[in-house]
C-alpha cells in the first residue's frame, strides 16, 4: 500500500503580500475598537484597563463576546493581558488618540455604508430609506476635533472680539461651551439631529451653563429659527457649508448672503471645512479620499481652499484668514461682516 506524503503547513503561507486582508483587518479593527467606545469601554480601557472581573460582571453572552473582543485586540497588538486584566499597548494608545475617526466612521455611517448595494443600484436613496447615524456623527466630529481641530479655531477665536455666538450644526455643544467660558460668552447652539441636541442639553447641564447658552433643535438652513442673530458677533459653523453645498454653489452663495444680511456690522464667521483629495496617489492620503466619498454617497461634494473662499466672499463676507488645522485636508477660515 502506498502513502502520500502531504507537506507540513509552513509558519507563514504568504509568499506574497495579499493586500485585501489589510482591508479585511482594518475593517475588523475599526468595527471593535468603536464598538468598545461607543459602548463606553474603551475609555475605560484607557484609563485603568480591564480586570477579568470587570469582563464577566455582565450577562454571560455580553461577557463572552467583550472577553472575545479583547483576545482579538491582544492578537493584533492593540491590547496587552496581564496580571491585572487587559490594557492597551503603545501601538493602542495611538490608535485611540485618533479613535474619534473611527466613531465618526463607524457608528456614524456604518449603517449607510452596509447599504451601498442599494445605493447604486437604485434599490433605496440615501436620506429617504437610510441615513446616518447624527449622535455618532456629531460624538466622533467632537472626539476627532479636540486635538485636531479646537486648538486651531481657539487660536483664531483670540484675536477677535465676541460677547455672543451661534454655533450652527453644533453637534454635542462641546466646542459651544468651550468658547463661551474662555471667552465669556453666552451662545446658542443649532442642529438637526434630536440626539445630537439631546447630548448638547446634557452637556450644558453639566457646565451650569443653562442661563448662557441655549439649544434648538432645527434646521442649520432656517435662519428664522435661531433667536438673536441681530445681535450675534460670531457664528461657528463646522463641517456644515458642504452640506448646503450639496444643493449648488448658488444655494450655499445664497445661504451666506442671506446669513450676512442678518448679522450686525464687524460680526465674524468661523468655518472648518476639509478639502478634496488632490488626485494623487490614494495610499499617501489620509482621510480625504473616504471623507470625500462618504458626503457622494450623501450627494454632497467639497471644496478646496480658494474656492471656499470665494463662496465666503460673494456671500457678503472678507476672508480675514484661512490655515489649515491637524485633520488631514481639514481648513478652518475666518471671515468677517464688512464694518460699513
Amino acid at each position: 500500500m502506498s502513502t502520500q506524503h502531504v507537506p507540513a503547513p509552513s509558519a507563514s503561507p504568504l509568499t506574497h503580500r495579499r493586500p485585501a486582508f489589510d482591508l479585511f483587518e482594518g475593517y475588523a479593527l475599526s468595527s471593535v475598537l468603536a464598538g468598545l467606545e461607543i459602548g463606553g469601554l474603551l475609555g475605560t480601557l484607557e484609563r485603568d484597563g480591564l480586570s477579568e472581573e470587570m469582563v464577566l460582571d455582565r450577562p454571560p453572552e455580553a461577557a463572552n463576546l467583550l472577553g472575545a473582543s479583547l483576545r482579538y485586540l491582544v492578537d493584533r497588538g492593540v491590547v496587552r493581558v496581564g496580571a491585572s486584566g487587559y490594557s492597551l499597548t503603545e501601538y493602542g494608545r495611538e490608535i485611540c488618540a485618533d479613535k474619534g475617526y473611527l466613531v465618526w466612521l463607524v457608528g456614524g455611517y456604518g449603517g449607510p455604508l452596509s447599504k451601498l448595494d442599494k445605493f447604486v443600484t437604485g434599490a433605496a436613496r440615501y436620506g429617504i430609506d437610510y441615513t446616518r447615524n447624527g449622535e455618532w456623527v456629531a460624538g466622533g466630529a467632537a472626539m476627532l476635533g479636540r486635538a485636531d481641530v479646537v486648538p486651531y479655531a481657539v487660536d483664531l477665536l483670540k484675536g477677535i472680539n465676541f460677547t455672543r455666538m451661534v454655533d450652527i450644526g453644533c453637534g454635542n455643544a462641546r466646542f459651544l461651551l468651550l468658547a463661551c467660558q474662555q471667552f465669556g460668552a453666552s451662545g446658542v447652539g443649532v442642529d438637526l439631529s434630536p440626539e445630537a441636541c439631546q447630548l448638547a442639553e446634557e452637556a450644558v447641564d453639566r457646565a451650569g451653563m443653562r442661563e448662557r447658552v441655549q439649544i434648538v433643535l432645527g434646521d442649520a438652513e432656517d435662519l428664522d429659527r435661531i433667536p438673536g442673530l441681530d445681535e450675534t458677533d460670531l457664528v461657528v459653523t463646522f463641517f456644515l457649508l458642504h452640506e448646503v453645498l450639496g444643493k449648488g454653489r448658488e444655494a450655499l452663495v445664497g445661504y451666506l448672503r442671506e446669513l450676512s444680511d442678518r448679522l450686525p456690522p464687524g460680526a465674524h464667521l468661523l468655518v472648518a471645512e476639509v478639502e478634496p483629495p488632490d488626485g494623487g496617489v490614494s495610499s499617501r492620503q489620509w482621510f480625504t479620499p473616504e471623507f470625500a466619498y462618504v458626503h457622494a454617497v450623501m450627494s454632497q461634494i467639497l471644496y478646496p481652499a480658494q474656492q471656499w473662499s470665494e463662496a465666503l466672499t460673494d456671500g457678503g463676507f472678507e476672508v480675514a484668514e484661512v490655515l489649515r488645522d491637524g485633520m488631514p485636508g481639514g481648513l478652518i477660515i475666518l471671515g468677517r461682516k464688512p464694518a460699513s
